[in-house]
């Protein structure tokens, strides 16, 4: 299976440094408050901007006194002012002043700050967006207002804030601006009373636009989300850091976790320990000695089973020519002819003697059958330990499947089974090419034809077939083998690859040692093969084997 590019060690890692990250970008949401509280100040402001000008026109002229002051004061206050009668008639306005001429930039800083500008622009509205999306989708709508055009070219100005201030009251509205940059417009109007009475002349209305203070929140969120992609770029090398100090090491222990043992069991490697200082270097020693230590116990116990197989062969060698030796002479019938007379209920001697005879012979054959099957079973083991330990070291050569199923399969009939039929099936075109040592793969043919033979009834057929195909999801020559016997239990067939296991009779079971089919298992998985065995619909059994190709 392939390995994700990201680990979840890793992920979990990017996870916690980016929760860290968003820490300067969840101040955005700050900045709401931030709003607030400076759209009241400049609300503040403006209301006693208008009271001192309101202050200042009691008892005056308006029309002569508030342009006079108007012209004075210039561009040292930054809201605009407008004074209006009772009739609400426009009499002053600070607007009606000409600016003065801003110095123009050289050609080439107004380019460059040009470009600067739509950068951060973009880079703006790339965080900036998403999140007024959101918050649109979920937040309540807000309030609509006029336009600001409301007063745009009147001479009379009679809004509702305007009319509250000749009312005597004071009065405010906002009403957003129409140009590039949408913004608010606060309004505020402030009553001019006479200076003996509280009589009404008129009114000041003071209006700004909140441009300023969108400018200083979109420089202030622009600040914000440099440092969130800074952070986020820190967060990711350290994420990148942490990853290559951290996760690589422990996946190159876990790659080596999975090479200590082949997929047959067979110990083929160990830890490499780490020049780290750290626990992890600790832990990679640990596990190099560990593994040392296994593959020296695993040995020690290795040889010790070839040695006890090797020393029991030699007492089962001395009871096999004791027992033949006893049965070839001719005296040897009479052992155990006294204690037998004893039992004889006629008290015929002779009839005892031949009894007895008989008894010990019969006796003395099972010792040999039993002997002989011991030996066997010791040769199997010897061999599967082999096969075990030392396949690796074997020699392999490419071998033609198609040319060598033949000759195996060319010794039968069986001797023991001569009514039985064994023929060859290949659907391949041209050579099936494995890797493998000739003799093993004689093996791996050879049992199960064996034991597809010994379940066979008298006079059926033994079919073997060598295809293309794939098992267990490999994939590679196909090689199946198909009996028309009983079947074997659907309960057993999990065990049918296990080591002294058979589904045979008693009487049968005695002369097998159920070791053919996990013979043939060990050699596949070796090879890097798979088999199986399953009942087929029509009756009797299937071995299936795949070996990859060379």
């Amino acid at each position: 299976m392939r390995r994700p590019f990201l680990g979840r060690l890793s992920v979990r890692l990017l996870a916690f440094n980016l929760l860290l990250v968003f820490l300067p970008l969840a101040s955005l949401l700050y900045l709401d408050t931030y709003e607030k509280q400076l759209l009241e100040m400049q609300e503040a402001s403006m209301i006693q901007q208008g009271r001192v000008f309101a202050s200042a026109m009691a008892g005056v002229d308006l029309a002569a006194e508030s342009t006079a002051i108007l012209a004075r004061l210039g561009a040292r206050v930054d809201s605009r002012i407008r004074v209006v009668d009772t009739g609400g008639r426009l009499v002053a306005d600070s607007a009606a002043e000409p600016a003065a001429a801003k110095p123009r930039s050289a050609p080439g800083a107004e380019a460059q700050a040009a470009s600067r500008k739509a950068n951060e622009r973009m880079l703006y509205r790339t965080f900036v967006s998403p999140i007024n999306a959101v918050r649109r989708w979920l937040l309540p709508p807000g309030e609509s207002y006029d336009s600001g055009e409301f007063y745009s070219g009147a001479a009379t100005l009679l809004g509702p804030e305007v009319q509250a201030a000749l009312a005597g009251r004071y009065g405010s509205i906002t009403r957003l601006s129409t140009g590039g940059q949408v913004s608010v417009n606060l309004y505020s109007a402030i009553p001019v009373f006479g200076s003996a009475s509280n009589e009404v002349r008129g009114a000041v209305l003071v209006s700004r636009s909140t441009y300023g203070i969108l400018r200083r929140l979109y420089e202030v969120r622009l600040e914000l989300i440099k440092v969130f992609v800074f952070s986020l770029a820190a967060a990711l090398l350290l994420s990148v850091a942490l990853s290559m100090t951290i996760t690589v090491p422990i996946v190159r222990l876990k790659r080596q976790a999975e090479g200590v043992l082949d997929r047959s069991g067979r110990f083929r490697g160990r830890f490499t320990g780490l020049r780290r200082k750290d626990e992890i270097g600790d832990l990679s020693r640990s596990l190099s000695d560990l593994s040392a230590r296994l593959e020296r116990r695993i040995g020690f116990i290795d040889g010790f089973t070839a040695d006890l197989l090797h020393e029991l062969k030699n007492p089962l060698a001395a009871i096999r020519g004791a027992v033949e030796l006893a049965l070839s002479e001719p005296g040897g019938d009479d052992v155990g002819g006294d204690d037998d007379d004893a039992g004889d209920p006629a008290g015929d001697p002779a009839s005892g003697l031949a009894s007895g005879n008989a008894r010990v012979r019969g006796l003395l054959l099972r010792v040999r059958d039993e002997e002989l099957r011991m030996e066997r079973l010791l040769s199997r083991l010897r061999e599967l330990g082999r096969i075990d330990n030392r396949m690796d070291d074997e020699e392999a050569s490419l071998v033609d499947l198609a040319e060598l199923a033949p000759l195996i399969l060319s010794r039968y009939p069986h001797k023991d089974y001569p009514t039985v039929r064994v023929v060859f099936d290949a659907r391949v075109d041209g050579p099936a090419l494995v890797r493998a040592n000739p003799d093993r793969l004689t093996q791996l043919l050879s049992n199960p034809v064996d034991n597809a033979v010994s379940f066979s009834p008298v006079g059926s057929t033994v079919t073997v077939r060598l295809s293309a195909g794939s098992l267990s999801g490999l994939s590679g020559y196909l090689v199946e083998v198909d009996d028309d016997g009983p079947g074997a239990d659907p309960a057993s067939l999990p065990r049918a690859f296990d080591r002294f296991y058979s589904d045979r009779p008693a009487a049968a079971a005695d002369e097998h040692t159920g070791l053919g089919l996990a013979i043939a298992h060990a050699i596949a998985t070796g090879y890097g093969g798979a088999c199986s065995l399953e009942n087929r619909p029509e009756g009797g059994c299937r071995f299936s084997l795949v070996l990859p190709r060379a």
